[in-house]
């Protein structure tokens, strides 16, 4: 690429980072790459009074300027004239091409080496009790819903 990324590349190298992050079999590298990777573009990309972490972050409300190929070193500063915010966009962009590269490699390899799935990620039927999400799913009483009569009682007679 001879200038700066254009806003589709951009998009583009965001949605390859979102679904390399999603390709993690660990549920904890699979959601530590997730909201990195949205930290590293809403820093990288967006003004600081519009760019906010997500509510998971540990940084709380703001979100912290990071680099692509260190995720903890922030961008230099100062720099005002448009040429040279053109070739800060493209060096951080090919950055992100190259530690692309090596998120793809690493989800690769957790992939070969998947152990089982966390408690967190395997879903569950609620089978009563325990809240309005059970009753809402299943009746109010524990009870699946079988038909027009939902709140229990005597069969309709007939």
């Amino acid at each position: 690429m001879s200038g700066a990324p254009t806003r589709s590349n951009l998009l583009r190298l965001y949605r390859d980072y979102m679904r390399t992050a999603q390709s993690f079999s660990s549920y904890n590298f699979r959601t530590y790459f997730q909201r990195r990777s949205r930290d590293m573009f809403r820093s990288a990309l967006l003004p600081e009074h519009v760019a906010t972490s997500s509510p998971y972050s540990q940084s709380g409300n703001v979100t912290e300027p990071v680099s692509p190929s260190t995720l903890t070193s922030t961008p230099p500063t100062g720099l005002s004239s448009p040429a040279t915010q053109d070739e800060m966009l493209k060096a951080w962009y090919d950055s992100a091409r190259k530690d692309l590269a090596v998120l793809r490699r690493s989800a690769l390899t957790n992939q070969m080496y998947a152990g089982e799935k966390l408690v967190v990620e395997q879903p569950r039927l609620v089978v009563g009790g325990g809240g309005a999400g059970g009753e809402a799913a299943t009746g109010g009483s524990g009870q699946p819903v079988s038909g027009p009569q939902s709140g229990g009682g005597a069969p309709p007679s007939g």
